[in-house]
């Protein structure tokens, strides 16, 4: 994350992908409000992989002492030094020049340290996770989710949270790069092929992704036999010959007397099995391909799918 600190006070703030500076409230992202200053006086923008700024002002501004052509995309560096003003002491270093990151920014308590967002993220941490934060690529937005009353929320910029006894605001810095248009082409799910290898007592539980040429190893995991037991009913639903819309939903309860763990750890499971098929293709398909969900239910996405168990196997593909 670019951080902007002030040479004249202790503020300092993280910058957005498109980060514009002025007097206009309510449309700017820092406010500077002084007479000399522009309505919107300038922008600062990521423009992969490095970060400029654009004079947009009246009265001008300057980069380490010298004033910017106006209209014109300077590029920053670290260190440098910016001033908004020649009247007011609006002077501002880049203390860093990464790329910017959605965050949570704490709002009250102790902790004082942001987060960093991945792509799907487990709060307070992985192993005991009360919340679950993680990016739709299909809706292009963020979600948040209790993991014990399951309440899904869209996450908008400014949006404010509790986790425990913190409360965190969403900033979202990455707005302009979400901005992509939207893919219409269709999730590619009838390209991938789900093999799942069990052991004879079902206490471990391989899955291998393939797709055209490729095969992803998702390794042995727990929560990947929880996507087996939703893979067998839906198998199950084909073979009856159940309706394509209502193949394969299960109730979140019966998979928690099926597995013998509570709603709250099934939804962790849930969440720990989309978490790292999002990430094994980069992020760049939906959760949603891989396990679905609507009104405490599941079910497994996939289209193409093979269950081997030892000498048996149970599979999608037409029998001989």
């Amino acid at each position: 994350m670019a951080i902007l600190a002030s040479l004249n006070s202790d503020v300092s703030f993280y910058l957005r992908d498109f980060h514009r500076f002025g007097r206009l409230a309510h449309s700017v992202d820092t406010l500077l409000n002084y007479p000399e200053v522009t309505r919107i006086h300038a922008v600062i923008e990521w423009v992969e992989p490095h970060w400029y700024i654009r004079d947009l002002s009246k009265n001008g501004i300057w980069l380490n002492g010298k004033r910017l052509d106006k209209q014109i995309n300077s590029p920053l560096a670290l260190n440098d030094r910016l001033s908004f003003s020649e009247i007011n002491n609006l002077d501002y270093q880049l203390t860093s020049i990464d790329p910017p990151r959605d965050l949570l920014l704490p709002i009250n308590g102790t902790n004082t340290h942001c987060i960093l967002l991945e792509r799907y993220h487990f709060l307070p941490d992985s192993q005991h996770p009360t919340a679950v934060i993680f990016y739709d690529p299909d809706r292009l937005s963020w979600c948040y989710e209790n993991t014990e009353t399951h309440q899904l929320v869209t996450l908008e910029d400014g949006h404010q949270i509790t986790i425990g006894e913190q409360l965190w605001q969403f900033f979202q810095a990455e707005m302009t790069s979400q901005e992509n248009t939207l893919n219409l082409s269709p999730t590619p799910i009838n390209d991938l092929q789900f093999i799942f290898n069990l052991s004879l007592d079902e206490e471990q539980t391989e899955l291998k992704i393939r797709q055209h040429n490729t095969l992803l190893d998702l390794d042995v995991r727990s929560h990947h036999y929880l996507t087996v037991l939703l893979a067998r009913n839906k198998l199950a639903d084909i073979e009856n010959k159940f309706e394509k819309d209502v193949q394969g939903w299960v109730p979140v309860k019966k998979l928690a007397r099926d597995l013998g763990i509570n709603e709250c750890h099934v939804n962790i499971q849930i969440h720990r099995a989309r978490k790292q098929f999002m990430e094994s293709f980069n992020n760049t398909l939906s959760a949603d391909v891989l396990i679905e969900r609507k009104r405490g239910k599941v079910r497994f996405a996939g289209k193409c799918f093979t269950i081997v168990k030892g000498p048996n196997c149970e599979s999608t593909e037409p029998k001989n």
